[in-house]
């Protein structure tokens, strides 16, 4: 009888150890998932910020007259910045399956692109606006998404 009962306390303890070491380890997975997550919305977001601002340089050079090497460099940088927003897209796209905050993503990257297309200042700045809506009802919606 107590070799019985020592066994079936062992097998027990086995039990609820396994039990807490799984718990243990889908605590750290969804975290682990949550930093990703964070990490590449974030990303994304710098670098989406960094490709408006470098949209502006090359609407100036153009209106300035500049159309030497000062444009080509500012177009160069624009194209550079527009590289890494869209790496910055794809790791957006490997760490969540929501298609709906890809899309969010797509149309933020698409709204900053066409800045490129300004004819006037004014243009410029209704563009950039549309730029920085499409980007901040992204972070919206990632925020939602990490934290559910």
């Amino acid at each position: 009888m107590a070799v019985a009962g020592t066994l079936l306390g062992s097998f027990l303890t086995f039990l609820f150890q396994r039990r807490a070491a799984d718990r243990a380890e889908a605590f750290a997975w969804r975290r682990l998932i949550r930093e990703e997550r964070l990490a590449a919305v974030s990303s994304f977001a710098e670098a989406v910020v960094a490709y408006r601002r470098a949209q502006y340089d090359p609407f100036h050079r153009r209106t300035e007259g500049r159309n030497g090497p000062t444009l080509a460099d500012a177009q160069t940088e624009a194209y550079h910045r527009r590289m890494v927003a869209q790496q910055a897209l794809f790791r957006v796209r490997l760490v969540t399956d929501d298609q709906s905050l890809v899309q969010l993503a797509e149309e933020a990257l698409e709204a900053t692109r066409l800045m490129w297309d300004a004819a006037d200042r004014p243009s410029l700045e209704a563009r950039a606006d549309q730029a920085k809506q499409a980007l901040n009802e992204f972070v919206l919606r990632a925020g939602k998404h990490i934290r559910s």
